[in-house]
């Protein structure tokens, strides 16, 4: 199984890299772009005509395991390079398990607050209605999403 994956990663990374006629003389260096004040990214296209590449990992997603294994190989000082869609955190951050907990705890709250007989229970009285804004528990889960999102990107520079 391991002969399989390392073939498997062999084979898409020679499909990625620069084709040259040329032998080579000297040792691969790592990609080092230069990015202007103007650009924080390197695009596939401009990052196609730097030059030769050396990583010693290639992690392909950035997501919850992506970033872990990002984490690992860069504790080990690995030269790691991420092929990521456009967010990092994948969809668990973005769209799936950070914001739905989120809207999971505001209606949990409304409804603990809306049981008047269990908060009478404790001492607790509501006097008139408890209300939500749908447009502020979208805001706040959005929120959320964004400063996790932002975390796993700061732990990746």
């Amino acid at each position: 199984m391991r002969f399989f994956i390392a073939s498997t990663l062999i084979t898409a990374a020679t499909a990625f890299a620069p084709t040259s006629t040329t032998t080579r003389t000297t040792p691969l260096r790592t990609l080092t772009p230069k990015l202007t004040p103007q650009t924080t990214s390197l695009t596939s296209l401009s990052a196609s005509s730097c030059g030769t590449y050396d990583f010693d990992v290639i992690i392909v997603g950035c997501g919850v395991g992506g970033h872990g294994a990002a984490l690992h190989s860069r504790s080990q000082s690995l030269t790691t390079a991420i092929f990521s869609g456009s967010d990092v955190g994948g969809t668990c951050v973005n769209r799936g398990c950070v914001p739905s907990k989120a809207l999971l705890a505001a209606s949990g709250r409304v409804r603990e607050m809306q049981a008047e007989q269990h908060l009478s229970e404790f001492g607790i009285k509501v006097e008139g209605s408890v209300t939500f804004d749908r447009e502020g528990v979208a805001a706040h889960a959005k929120q959320l999403a964004n400063k996790v999102k932002g975390n796993l990107e700061g732990s990746l520079v």
